[in-house]
């Protein structure tokens, strides 16, 4: 089995990933926006994706919520906030409740702030979280990674790494774009009950980059700069590890902390690949897409879904980044 699947369905997944995003006028029959979960004639509907950025990790997403619009005889619109504010999130969805929409996916930036106006979106159409969950919202299901799981492996990682590299105290930094945001304090809370309890390790406040590559880069050289005895470094984002790559790299110290991060964009891997980034824990956005229309599709057609679909994380280290860069190009062609 490969990292991405099963030979067969990578097979299938891999040969037909590029349907162009069709407008919303293109003759899609579309329900009259009754009750949320309300069946409608087969092949009749239009989702919509809201991302909670504009990060290349959703490119990936993409590829997997075309796929399904071809497996599933859907339409599928995806809007991506530029610069990852809540307000913008809000934005899309109330256009998206007077468009016509049968469903929606979303990855809260905030799930706490939006808790009112996602009751108003479920109450029109099915709703469903992925990549970050909002767990008190009246969402129908979460597709995406475990992430305190993902927090805890990330740990698991790094302490390895530090006892390989003989190393038994200094500091920590962890780099994200919010720490409000579901996913990160999942991880966050995966990472601190790992690493939080290795002794002479000490975990710094966390840095905060508002999903600004800028700044996200700045604060790594910030991090490099004040704390000489910076042993680790974890990105928790998918664009902070290419960032903490560009700082380390240019960084004139001798001794350059071990950098763990997550997900897959291509200069993380290739810093992998180079030894820079000692791991990354990767994750499945192409199911990411996938799955959370699948479970649109079978909520519209009146079918039970559970409220949890776990599309599962992986190490990718030196040894095995080839391969899986491999089958990810496979997957974005």
């Amino acid at each position: 089995m490969g990292f991405l699947g099963s030979s067969t369905n990578f097979r299938r997944v891999a040969g037909a990933l590029a349907l162009a995003l069709a407008a919303a006028t293109l003759g899609c029959k579309k329900t009259d926006g009754g009750a949320a979960g309300a069946a409608a004639p087969a092949g009749s509907y239009r989702f919509a994706l809201v991302t909670n950025n504009s990060s290349d990790f959703w490119n990936i997403g993409e590829k997997g919520l075309r796929k399904a619009e071809k497996d599933f005889g859907v339409k599928v619109e995806m809007f991506r906030p530029l610069k990852g504010e809540v307000a913008d999130q809000q934005r899309f969805l109330e256009d998206i409740m007077v468009q016509g929409f049968d469903g929606v996916v979303i990855s809260p930036i905030n799930p706490d702030a939006m808790t009112g106006l996602f009751e108003r979106v479920a109450a029109k159409m099915p709703l469903v979280t992925t990549d970050s969950d909002a767990p008190k919202s009246p969402r129908k299901v979460y597709v995406g990674t475990n992430n305190v799981e993902a927090g805890k492996l990330a740990g698991a990682t790094a302490v390895a790494a530090l006892k390989a590299a003989h190393i038994t105290k200094g500091k920590v930094a962890l780099f994200v774009g919010r720490i409000d945001m579901q996913n990160a304090i999942e991880r966050k809370q995966g990472i601190d009950e790992t690493l939080g309890k290795v002794p002479g390790i000490e975990i710094l406040p966390v840095f905060l980059d508002h999903a600004d590559r800028a700044l996200a880069k700045k604060n790594v050289e910030d991090a490099l700069a004040r704390y000489p005895d910076l042993v680790l470094a974890m990105g928790i984002w998918s664009y902070n590890g290419p960032c903490m790559a560009d700082a380390v790299r240019a960084s004139s110290r001798k001794d350059k902390p071990i950098l763990v991060v997550f997900d897959e964009e291509e200069e993380t891997l290739k810093a992998v690949r180079d030894g820079l980034v000692t791991a990354t824990v990767v994750q499945r956005p192409f199911q990411f897409g996938y799955q959370s229309v699948k479970a649109l599709k079978e909520i519209r057609d009146g079918k039970t879904v559970p409220p949890f679909v776990d599309t599962g994380i992986l190490v990718v280290n030196k040894e095995n980044v080839d391969q899986f860069w491999n089958e990810l190009r496979e997957l974005k062609k």
